[in-house]
């Protein structure tokens, strides 16, 4: 009998959701992020995801394994900081002046763009992604997962800080709608690029 999959999904939602809930608690004794601090995590958060996109494309280019571990290496970095940042981000204050707004609002923007870049990237290198190490039909998915989840946090932390009856909620907010889109989409491409191989999910265990 084959093993199925088990999506990770939930249960990280639920881990994050806990994690959340610990920092809540012992927020009383972190400093708020200011507005230029927002912005100056998001712009890195960006960086990060260009790099990656980058990193992605060579090694489904040259169809190069060796560096394929640094491609998982680097999603868990920028997990791992977007996890961070939202621990700094719940105690942060809406912002009311509008140049403030308008600030975090281009570096909330640039890191979107940087995670459509990333996951458009992802989703076109599926098959050279498999080809290059057969593994990736189930650790790519699982590192978007991860991913998807963190940044989900991030960017409803920082569409809380935005008032409610300005633009900038409201583009943020549909901004946020396009990534989820993204994060599927690359996911399905794995599994869609696993179908489509001689023996999907080859390292199944089997009993």
């Amino acid at each position: 009998m084959r093993l199925g999959r088990i999506s990770t999904g939930g249960l990280a939602r639920i881990l994050l959701m806990s994690l959340l809930g610990t920092w809540m608690a012992a927020a009383p004794a972190r400093a708020a992020m200011s507005a230029s601090d927002i912005q100056l995590a998001c712009n890195s958060l960006a960086h990060m995801a260009f790099d990656l996109k980058d990193l992605v494309n060579v090694v489904a280019s040259m169809r190069n394994p060796g560096p394929f571990q640094d491609i998982l290496d680097e999603f868990s970095d920028i997990s791992d900081s977007c996890l961070s940042n939202v621990s700094l981000m719940i105690r942060s204050s809406v912002i009311t002046a509008q140049g403030d707004q308008q600030l975090v609002y281009e570096a909330y923007s640039y890191f979107v763009q940087g995670l459509f870049e990333l996951m458009d990237a992802v989703t076109d290198s599926a098959p050279a992604m498999i080809e290059v190490d057969k593994q990736a039909e189930f650790r790519i998915p699982s590192a978007i997962d991860r991913l998807s989840g963190v940044a989900d946090a991030l960017l409803f932390q920082v569409i809380a800080i935005f008032p409610t009856d300005t633009s900038y909620s409201q583009q943020s907010a549909n901004q946020k709608s396009q990534v989820d889109s993204h994060f599927r989409h690359a996911a399905h491409a794995f599994h869609l690029a696993t179908a489509n191989t001689g023996a999907p999910y080859s390292n199944t265990t089997v009993v």
